[in-house]
């Protein structure tokens, strides 16, 4: 799974924050990466624009790192949400499709936090144990499609967590090349698109229902 590889130093939270004070934090944060970058995220700037005293961020987060945890943390859950709710067509392989163009819409509808996910954007960050989980839940989400798909004798047999990586790294690809604006040649959607029939196409037991994703 193309991510912010997990660390076993890195620290855990030690807080919960509330809610209301966790989302104007990570609002907050993701704002300031959006305008100036990951650099010019403090405390100071923080506290600034989520209108919340410097100490309440240490207090609820500890450190910059967990403020960057939460959003970490927060992105995949949203990301998980978004897969989730995506899967309309009863059929197993249209399913995945319809996962693949959900994940895109969710990294260019939030490209800051789909940049502190994947992209590295933040040095140094390694996301928590706790904040991993979240993480791992979303590509489950993949995962259990794919696995409903080899059950039910339209994917090739295998393992479905191999394939959901597969799966996963094509679509990274294709999304982080069209964020950092590398799609030059072609028009993304189109590509993005003719991607995922090609991936699913090539998992197919039987290649005449190659039919059903044109």
């Amino acid at each position: 799974m193309a991510m912010a590889k997990r660390s076993t130093s890195a620290p855990l939270r030690h807080r919960t924050p509330s809610l209301e004070v966790t989302s104007s934090i990570v609002e907050a944060a993701l704002a300031i990466i959006g305008s100036d970058g990951p650099d010019s995220v403090t405390v100071r700037r923080l506290a600034t624009e989520a209108g919340v005293a410097p100490m309440s961020i240490y207090n609820h987060f500890g450190d910059m790192h967990g403020v960057f945890d939460a959003v970490f943390e927060y992105g995949f859950t949203e990301l998980a949400e978004a897969l989730r709710t995506s899967t309309t067509s009863s059929h197993p392989v249209l399913a995945i499709q319809e996962m693949g163009g959900a994940y895109r819409r969710f990294a260019l509808e939030n490209p800051d936090t789909y940049a502190v996910m994947f992209l590295r954007v933040v040095p140094g960050f390694e996301a928590s144990d706790e904040s991993f989980l979240a993480a791992a839940h979303s590509f489950e989400q993949l995962s259990t499609a794919v696995q409903r798909a080899i059950d039910t004798q339209h994917f090739l047999p295998g393992d479905a967590a191999i394939v959901a990586q597969e799966i996963w790294a094509a679509c990274h690809g294709a999304v982080a090349l069209e964020i950092l604006d590398m799609c030059a040649f072609a028009d993304p959607t189109e590509t993005y698109s003719a991607l995922l029939v090609s991936l699913l196409r090539g998992l197919l037991l039987n290649p005449a229902e190659s039919a059903v994703l044109a």
